[in-house]
């Protein structure tokens, strides 16, 4: 199993391996210092504590380097599957949906990407009839997020099929559950959701760890803090100050702060961010 990848100098693309880290890691805590090298115990323990660690980092907004679009286009469905197979397919169900929206084909081709990627805007998609008047804008319209399924139960008229302007979504495992309302009739809407892109999580020990570079400080310091009880020891000071600067390196590289939100309660109903449901909220 090898421990260096040319010399301890990272891939220009990949970076580091996954032994790499590990093994660095393992050193901080005096496991494989002065010359010596970890066995391969532990560095198969250190590769489980590293997946273990990102599935961990994925669940922190702000430890996740990428946001990505996701779609599916409306099937009159009131409930989409998110997740491995799912409508909205992706290789793990996100914890969250950090935002969401929906485009009103009004004639336009579906994505074929999802948004945000520069190249699904091409001249097809504003294509003019012979009259002159769009027959191929795609519209987009936010869709406000109803944060609990307590909230969910309280509307009144669940099956309603018109326009949508909110969403709720239910975190469940193995798929999460997207649910748009009202519900959007079939084929004449494309549902967006904006989730945290999946960190690696079943990295073997010869992988690259295909991270932006700042993220391999803080795994190996990181993950030497995470090690250290399983050799009986509590990490140090240093190892643990280390730690604590290389996260935070990488939230202030991360941070975005979405527009402030008021409390339900403070809401009119003339409110644009109303709901129906929120006059029965209680602080």
């Amino acid at each position: 199993m090898s421990e260096t990848n040319n010399g301890g100098t990272p891939n220009a693309t990949t970076g580091y391996t996954v032994s790499d880290l590990v093994g660095l890691a393992l050193r901080q805590i005096g496991i494989g210092a002065m010359g010596t090298q970890p066995s391969a115990a532990d560095l198969s323990d250190g590769v489980m504590h590293l997946n273990m660690m990102l599935a961990q980092w994925q669940r922190r907004r702000w430890l996740v380097p990428n946001l990505v679009d996701k779609f599916c286009v409306s099937t009159g469905a009131s409930v989409y599957a998110v997740g491995p197979g799912g409508d909205f397919d992706m290789p793990v169900r996100p914890a969250q949906v950090l935002s969401a929206y929906a485009r009103l084909l009004t004639g336009a081709q579906p994505s074929q990407d999802g948004d945000f990627s520069g190249v699904d805007f091409n001249g097809s998609d504003f294509d003019t009839g012979s009259d002159g008047l769009s027959t191929g804008y795609p519209v987009d319209y936010p869709l406000t997020a109803i944060p609990s399924y307590e909230d969910y139960a309280s509307l009144g008229l669940k099956g309603l099929k018109t326009w949508p302007n909110f969403f709720f979504y239910n975190p469940a495992f193995p798929d999460g559950e997207f649910r748009p309302w009202p519900i959007p009739p079939a084929q004449m809407w494309e549902l967006h959701i904006i989730v945290a892109e999946p960190l690696p999580t079943t990295l073997k020990a010869t992988d690259a760890i295909n991270l932006p570079p700042e993220y391999w400080d803080a795994i190996m310091w990181t993950l030497a803090e995470r090690m250290a009880p399983s050799y009986g020891q509590e990490a140090s000071a240093t190892v643990s100050a280390k730690a604590r600067g290389a996260l935070a390196t990488i939230r202030s590289a991360n941070v975005q702060i979405p527009t402030l939100g008021m409390p339900a309660i403070l809401n009119p109903i003339s409110s644009p961010f109303y709901w129906p449901g929120l006059e029965i909220q209680k602080l």
